[in-house]
């Protein structure tokens, strides 16, 4: 087992003793609301709290650093400093403990030591004069916070050392060294479960802590660790089928609780950070435009319409906290802090300061890798096509493979004018700082479309591959505007089917749609074509429109119905409508973290969401509306993110499970049609394929934020195959492949 040397972990811990009772200013840290003026008598555990918190900022770049520059997104430039170039390289001779300010083990002791002290000494049976405990909130966030940072650490280090209680004396340290534990990213989720559970229920009970600001820069509901969140990502990493499904549940708690608990808890609603494309006659390029929220800018309380959920933020100068700026520098910012001061009476004045980058070639170290561009350019964009930009309907879908993934523009061109004249374009990830502007807020630990993808990674682990894709593509949703009513096929009769669907033609022709109709059903679910319609159904419905026999309408209803299923076993079946390519197996077997009775993810008519007033922000005029069909939707999964107006259509769209997943299971050597997808025969490689596209997804959405090598891990550790994350970075550094074989290797040494 990997144990620090005996001095090494001494001087570690005497460095950490008087961690657990540090405290400091609570007026450079919050402005508490008027309902918390009652702590005085647990001020000193109140400054502890807020003590932990902002130790958080020493571990926050090294968050974004170690997870980023460890994978396949990101390359050095010819500016990089021998200390990255260590980290980048896996070069562990030189990247050791303290070699930079990213390498200080100590910085994470810190912290845990200091959350063991707290929870040791927390007096959380005082009450207050409503009887509310004082500090039983906090204590079940220090709890999480605990949680993380060991996270972290198994991620960093592989197996490092484990106490839960505070070593405030050399005594303690002597007993420490005599015997301890270690935990590794097997065994650290069963070591704290209990601990963790216990405060779930507080915060479930109670909610989490509630304070105004954090350190003049955010809400103090930003800083807040999800004690679910957690918990799934405790489990996911962990790894094995049971893990998967426990993570699963705790990601599904988190996405569908809506209770005020503190904090506004998200539901379930994928964010609309979609970039829409359009096209007509006389462009020469279709134009694309991002709409949604910039996470790492939201500086408001947590809401169900925000991305970002928990930040470790920085600060805007050094009298209010650490400030941030060793990334934006890797990136290639210069910053620069501004003071401004304003007038606001004839006796009174405000000083306000704000930090102002500024992009330079010749100080960035950190650049997106070539990997990262092929990937984005590996996809297909969505948009439609017009004659003309006031056309008011009939835009067509179609795909451009030109633009690929139009997530990659957070990375844009900027244009740099030196002092020379000289003028260069350089690539800079202006992702955490858009239009380069520093975010007080710092660095994401969660945002909402990351929690659905590790909850798609847990669906996959646990068996419900064609569900995850759901969240990639459309979402897991109950929405009655997308469907028709899910019906019992024994209440269909010719005069139900005359009155509802179809009206104005002959008996025979109705006979003919029906015995289709019923064949498909009784047949149901062993006919191969049971998720998708049938060449001579589709054939018959083009014949009768084009005949006059039934309107465009009355076919897409039909068309709609044959593709939804009543499936007996599905939890609460009269208000849930099932996509038509997930698993029936998967459907039959549905457990309660699949039952989503909230609206995850609404699919909107294009006449409502595709022209909306952004867009004539470009001065384009555009009066059109794409589609007027109302039965023609475009989905919110996370694809849609980068890849443009994907329909729930599975036929219509390029983005569909069949074809992707074909796709990806050939990389594995095999061919699969449909009917091998569903069969049952071929699931591990389904499971394989979905969870390939699933990481290709949090590469596209979560780019240069920080956990780029930690997802390679969790994939590589649950699948037992160090050739996962040892392909995939070698994708940027051909080199490193034979080295990463070695799981040894892909963790940094402890002193």
């Amino acid at each position: 087992m990997t144990i620090m040397k005996n001095k090494a972990i001494i001087s570690l811990l005497m460095g950490c003793m008087a961690m657990g009772t540090m405290t400091t200013s609570c007026e450079d840290m919050l402005s508490p609301d008027s309902e918390r003026h009652s702590y005085t008598v647990a001020q000193d555990t109140l400054y502890s709290y807020w003590g932990i918190i902002k130790s958080l900022q020493n571990v926050a770049e090294r968050y974004v650093v170690l997870g980023e520059c460890r994978g396949e997104l990101i390359s050095g430039t010819g500016y990089i400093s021998d200390s990255i170039t260590a980290i980048l390289d896996y070069d562990m001779s030189k990247a050791v403990d303290g070699s930079c300010r990213y390498l200080k083990v100590s910085d994470y002791y810190h912290i845990i030591n200091s959350c063991n002290a707290y929870l040791a000494y927390c007096d959380r049976e005082r009450k207050t004069g409503t009887l509310q405990p004082y500090m039983l909130k906090e204590a079940a966030q220090v709890e999480a916070i605990r949680a993380w940072v060991y996270l972290q650490m198994v991620q960093v280090y592989g197996e490092v050392p484990f106490y839960t209680e505070p070593l405030l004396t050399t005594d303690d340290i002597s007993a420490f060294m005599q015997s301890h534990r270690t935990v590794t990213i097997d065994n650290l989720a069963d070591e704290l479960a209990p601990s963790l559970t216990q405060a779930l229920q507080i915060e479930n009970e109670y909610g989490m802590p509630e304070y105004n600001t954090y350190n003049k820069v955010c809400h103090s509901s930003k800083v807040m660790i999800p004690l679910n969140v957690i918990l799934g990502d405790l489990y996911l990493a962990k790894g094995d089928k049971a893990s998967c499904t426990l993570a699963a549940q705790y990601y599904y708690d988190y996405l569908s609780n809506t209770q005020d608990l503190g904090r506004v808890i998200p539901g379930g609603t994928i964010p609309t950070n979609i970039h829409y494309g359009f096209k007509a006659d006389g462009m020469e390029q279709p134009i694309y435009l991002h709409t949604g929220e910039i996470p790492w800018s939201s500086t408001g309380a947590v809401s169900s319409t925000q991305e970002a959920m928990t930040a470790i933020p920085s600060s805007t100068n050094k009298l209010w906290g650490t400030v941030l700026r060793g990334v934006n520098a890797l990136y290639g910012y210069d910053s620069e802090i501004r003071v401004r001061t304003e007038d606001t009476s004839d006796t009174t004045s405000t000083t306000s300061a704000s930090i102002v980058l500024t992009a330079k070639y010749d100080v960035k170290q950190l650049t997106a890798s070539d990997a990262y561009f092929n990937l984005c350019k590996a996809q297909d964009f969505e948009l439609y096509i017009a004659a003309n930009a006031s056309q008011t309907e009939g835009a067509k879908p179609t795909v451009d493979p030109e633009i690929g993934d139009a997530r990659q523009y957070w990375v844009n061109d900027i244009f740099q004018t030196y002092p020379n004249g000289l003028r260069s374009t350089e690539k800079f990830i202006t992702k955490l700082n858009p239009h380069g502007a520093f975010s007080t807020v710092g660095y994401m630990i969660y945002r909402k479309s990351m929690i659905w993808l590790r909850y798609a990674e847990a669906l996959n682990g646990a068996g419900y591959p064609s569900y995850a894709f759901a969240i990639l593509k459309n979402g897991l949703c109950n929405n009655d505007s997308w469907y028709p009513t899910v019906i019992d096929p024994a209440e269909i009769t010719n005069d139900w089917y005359s009155t509802n669907y179809v009206t104005n033609y002959d008996y025979a022709i109705k006979e003919r749609v029906w015995v289709l109709l019923n064949d498909s059903l009784e047949h149901w679910p062993t006919s191969k074509d049971y998720f998708d319609t049938s060449d001579e159904m589709e054939d018959s419905l083009v014949y009768y429109v084009d005949n006059g026999i039934m309107t465009e309408d009355e076919a897409n209803a039909l068309y709609k119905y044959y593709n939804i299923r009543s499936f007996e076993n599905y939890p609460d079946t009269n208000s849930v409508a099932v996509l038509n390519y997930i698993d029936a197996r998967e459907v039959k077997r549905a457990p309660s973290f699949l039952n989503f009775k909230f609206s995850s993810l609404d699919g909107e008519n294009l006449d409502e969401i595709f022209w909306r007033p952004a867009l004539n922000s470009n001065n384009l005029n555009f009066t059109a509306r794409a589609l007027t069909s109302s039965d023609v939707k475009i989905s919110h999964g996370i694809h849609s993110h980068g890849c443009g107006a994907l329909r729930y259509n599975e036929r219509n769209s390029v983005y569909n499970y069949v074809d992707m997943v074909a796709k990806k299971a050939a990389d594995y050597g095999y061919t699969l049609s449909k009917e091998d997808i569903y069969s049952g025969s071929y699931d591990d490689v389904v499971q394989k394929a979905v969870e390939d596209l699933i990481v290709d997804e949090e590469a596209l959405e979560l780019a240069f934020e920080g956990c780029r090598f930690f997802d390679l891990l969790r994939v590589a550790h649950r699948r037992n195959d160090p050739s996962y994350l040892a392909k995939r970075v070698a994708l940027r550094n051909p080199a490193l492949q034979g080295k990463l074989m070695n799981p040894r290797n892909w963790y940094f040494p402890l002193p």
